[in-house]
């Protein structure tokens, strides 16, 4: 935004030198001044919606902070609400920054285009255990990954605490926790259940839930 404010700035100076006619002056410099509205409008909001939307609710600094937008549901952040959430941006940061007042008041510190679009930030902790502590027999590709949105971090630590436990149960124990754990994570995803093979479809939710994470 410098950057562009500082080219303005010049093109604007150079017009006022130009040997032109005052009345053609006077044209392109509000041109320019449109030009550079537009442009400004792009800039700011075009980098948060782009990166909300191609990064499933983070841009380069919520990421290098590890916090997330998501529906106040759980769910990823869908366009629309991307969109709803950084157009009241302007809103938020000014009129007296009343964004900042509205997250003081709000139990869940969310500000004003949250509220509107149903949001939340959340913070990201990092995974307890990583997929190369565990003994895993599944594989992930992308047509076979779960959209993990919906798991909280306590039941993706509950999941993988099972993992890698899960060799210290017997037989018959380990199989109906198992298949307790596939039911209760089938229904959370919305998939059906696949009963065949109950912990080579929870070894495929932790890696999902491990992919998304370092996205």
């Amino acid at each position: 935004m410098g950057v562009l404010f500082v080219a303005c700035w010049l093109i604007d100076g150079s017009v006022n030198h130009l040997a032109i006619a005052p009345a053609a002056r006077l044209v392109l410099a509000v041109a320019v001044t449109v030009i550079a509205w537009i442009a400004s409008f792009i800039i700011y909001f075009g980098y948060f919606i782009y990166f909300e939307m191609a990064w499933q609710g983070q841009t380069p600094g919520k990421k290098f902070a590890g916090i997330r937008v998501i529906e106040q549901n759980g769910q990823p952040v869908s366009r629309s609400s991307v969109f709803i959430r950084n157009l009241l941006r302007v809103i938020d940061e000014g009129l007296f920054l009343i964004g900042l007042l509205v997250m003081i008041i709000d139990p869940n510190e969310r500000r004003l285009g949250d509220l509107a679009a149903n949001t939340i930030v959340i913070r990201e902790r990092k995974a307890t255990f990583a997929s190369s502590d565990l003994k895993l027999a599944a594989s992930l590709s992308d047509h076979d990954a779960f959209d993990t949105g919906r798991i909280s971090t306590e039941e993706y630590e509950l999941l993988s605490s099972f993992l890698k436990r899960r060799q210290e149960l017997d037989h018959n124990h380990r199989l109906a926790v198992a298949s307790k754990f596939e039911e209760y994570f089938a229904q959370k995803l919305g998939v059906p259940a696949q009963k065949a093979d109950s912990e080579l479809f929870l070894e495929k939710v932790f890696l999902s839930y491990e992919a998304r994470a370092e996205r």
